[in-house]
């Protein structure tokens, strides 16, 4: 009777912990969702970022909250790694793009895509403070929501893992940047894009590597 009761438990906490995965999951998706269906032509980017940035930037809050009031510590736990580790990963996605740029190993400037971010969701002018903060702000909700999608997923694994997600990224990037941003990739864009996400994995997969549990 105990072990089946242990064992009901097992299956109880292992179901809640799918539901908060797909949950996490498909949140923390919503930034590069909107911009793959606008580089489709299906949905404007604004519309999507109005309609569900907030929404589903609070359930992500929510689901912490929730995760550690029905004992789903691994959860909680892939959470918060992959809510820090983006910003670290983010942040050594742009340090490396920024200080190749500045020495002038190349001269594609790295950030050109931010205030277009932020004209194609406000629908200001891209030299305007507001477009450029509102860009800057997709671009880390972006790196957060990706890591956050590696973590609750992959947990500890290799950083091998997150490389190759990195590099996944990159590919839709470049899929979508002739639509989204309306020019071609050339091949110093490429070159300085991939060295800048290999960076990103590189830091993510190390970090969960070491931060998650299990």
């Amino acid at each position: 009777m105990i072990r089946t009761l242990f064992a009901f438990g097992r299956a109880v906490r292992g179901r809640q912990h799918t539901a908060l995965t797909l949950i996490a999951f498909a949140c923390a998706s919503v930034s590069g969702v909107a911009l793959l269906l606008h580089a489709a032509g299906w949905l404007p980017m604004y519309f999507l970022v109005d309609v569900l940035a907030a929404p589903s930037l609070v359930l992500l809050l929510s689901l912490g909250a929730i995760a550690r009031r029905i004992n789903q510590p691994i959860f909680f736990n892939r959470l918060v790694v992959g809510l820090w580790g983006g910003l670290a990963a983010t942040a050594a996605y742009d340090a490396t793009r920024l200080v190749l740029w500045q020495v002038g190993v190349f001269r594609f400037d790295p950030f050109i895509s931010h205030p277009i971010f932020g004209w194609l969701i406000t629908g200001l002018p891209e030299q305007s403070f507001t477009a450029q903060l509102v860009g800057w702000s997709y671009h880390l909700w972006n790196g957060i929501g990706f890591a956050i999608m590696y973590t609750v997923v992959a947990g500890p694994a290799h950083w091998g893992f997150a490389l190759l997600w990195a590099l996944f990224l990159e590919f839709c990037w470049l899929t979508a940047l002739p639509s989204v941003l309306e020019f071609r990739p050339n091949p110093e864009l490429v070159a300085l894009s991939v060295i800048g996400h290999a960076a990103y994995g590189l830091v993510l997969g190390l970090v969960a590597r070491k931060f998650i549990r299990a």
